[in-house]
């Protein structure tokens, strides 16, 4: 995926590692609902929710310099087994291969994980080509995946 002319591309981007507190779960809730309405993303929009995704996962806010542009998050099932259950970057900033920086730094991290996948609804073109040129393979399409009446589709990537 290629940066839009006239936008910048991904400059050096930090991650810095969401908490319980309540500014973390305040961000984490804001970034959610600047992507949410869009039917091929399904956003956690409530503190509980919140607060259950950054307890089960790992969560990193993706700042340039002191502005949080997006976040990502990782559940581990098993030591073989990760799944990405989360990719965000705030409307404003997409187009800027943002994405394909998280991406690349969550699968370095993850390295040593033979198994990884995600669900992305099978009509959002930009995340297909995304996670297709990292290695996923296109999987199962499961109907009503987070209860949103959307299907998401399975992708893999198998080490």
């Amino acid at each position: 995926m290629e940066s839009r002319p006239g936008k910048e591309s991904a400059p050096g981007l930090s991650y810095e590692r969401a908490t319980a507190s309540p500014e973390d779960v305040a961000t984490f809730i804001e970034l959610e609902k600047s992507v949410d309405g869009a039917r091929t993303y399904s956003a956690m929009t409530t503190e509980e929710e919140a607060r259950a995704e950054i307890a089960r996962c790992t969560v990193y806010f993706v700042k340039r310099g002191e502005q949080v542009v997006g976040s990502v998050a990782y559940e581990m099932k098993s030591p073989d087994h990760a799944y990405i259950s989360g990719l965000v970057t705030k409307p404003e900033f997409q187009g800027q291969d943002i994405g394909r920086e998280v991406m690349t730094k969550v699968l370095s991290e993850l390295a040593n994980v033979p198994l990884i996948d995600l669900v992305t609804h099978p009509e959002n073109a930009r995340s297909t080509a995304l996670y297709e040129s990292l290695g996923f393979k296109k999987g199962e399409v499961k109907e009503n995946y987070f209860d949103d009446g959307e299907p998401r589709v399975v992708m893999t990537l198998r080490r």
